[in-house]
């Protein structure tokens, strides 16, 4: 371990920047009470008691639903009835996952275009429709996804700190919680997690690996995390950081109580708005985006051809 430990090499200012930003100093990070956990799943399962005895089945929460019905809810209405069908796009942040995940636990280290074809290789060898998709992909399309994904790769290497295992680093860390005896089901799967708490003592940073551009929703999403965490383990992260492969940066925020109590509001008012649509107690609030412009529905609604006219008038991208 330590002749593993001596060989990395020294940081380049971009990995010092990024590991300065993602280390908390131990004397800011926050120490919790014994019963965090208890209260906040006490406080989440109070606020959406009122619904919960009338579903006829499980309702699984992610952060997409999360994010689906905190924004256009005619709009997730329409995709729940859509089939999922992967797109080339969308492979890129898989592989690019998978890669990180071998880089830490394979010794010795490999290459950028190592990772990727050993990525290709055991994604490939799954029985799911990721596997079948890249399958089905054309030469040409497997080497630009290839070079693609090497050069973020590439840029991650010399943009993050290498990820010591004296850190604890781990990947796609699942999370599941289960509130009213399994009525409705929290779940989510950390991208990277570095450090472990201290007893009550926040000590685990949660790391999302971005391989497009930042949105709003990012930030929510990472909140979410922290009260799934906080849930299961019974200590918050120390830290929530959006790492944007591509530039190299890092966006972080400090967990404290604040943080939490806001994403349990927040998650608690999206599952009484997702039960209410579920039992058809409410019709679907529209709220018109940038994402009318692919919506199956837009044809047909007011609100997103209005805003699809005003957009095109003020060049809006």
């Amino acid at each position: 371990m330590e002749a593993v430990e001596s060989s990395i090499p020294p940081l380049t200012p971009a990995q010092s920047e990024t590991l300065d930003l993602i280390r908390l100093p131990v004397e800011e990070r926050i120490t919790h009470s014994s019963d965090l956990r208890a209260q906040t799943l006490l406080d989440l399962e109070k606020a959406t008691i009122d619904l919960v005895d009338y579903l006829d089945e499980p309702l699984w929460v992610s952060k997409h639903q999360l994010q689906a019905v905190n924004g256009c809810e005619a709009l997730y209405e329409a995709q729940k009835m859509e089939p999922f069908e992967w797109r080339l796009p969308m492979t890129r942040g898989q592989i690019f996952h998978k890669c990180v995940e071998l880089s830490i636990h394979l010794n010795p280290g490999r290459t950028a275009f190592e990772l990727v074809d050993e990525a290709f290789a055991r994604l490939i060898d799954r029985n799911d429709g990721l596997a079948d998709f890249l399958r089905s992909i054309s030469d040409i399309e497997r080497a630009e996804i290839r070079s693609e994904v090497s050069s973020l790769l590439q840029t991650f290497f010399e943009t993050f700190p290498p990820l010591r295992r004296a850190w604890a680093p781990t990947t796609e860390l699942p999370r599941k919680v289960l509130l009213h005896g399994g009525k409705i089901v929290l779940q989510g799967r950390f991208d990277l997690t570095i450090g472990r708490p201290d007893d009550l003592t926040a000590g685990r940073v949660l790391v999302e690996l971005k391989t497009g551009r930042a949105v709003p929703h990012h930030l929510d999403d990472l909140r979410f995390y922290a009260l799934l965490e906080t849930l299961v383990v019974g200590v918050p992260p120390s830290l929530l950081a959006s790492f944007y492969v591509d530039a190299g940066r890092v966006q972080i925020e400090a967990v404290d109580e604040d943080l939490l109590a806001s994403s349990l509001k927040r998650t608690s008012n999206s599952l009484i708005r997702l039960m209410e649509l579920r039992l058809k107690r409410t019709q679907p609030q529209r709220r018109p985006s940038a994402a009318c412009r692919w919506c199956p529905e837009a044809a047909d609604c007011k609100n997103g051809q209005q805003w699809l006219s005003e957009a095109e008038g003020v060049g809006v991208w």
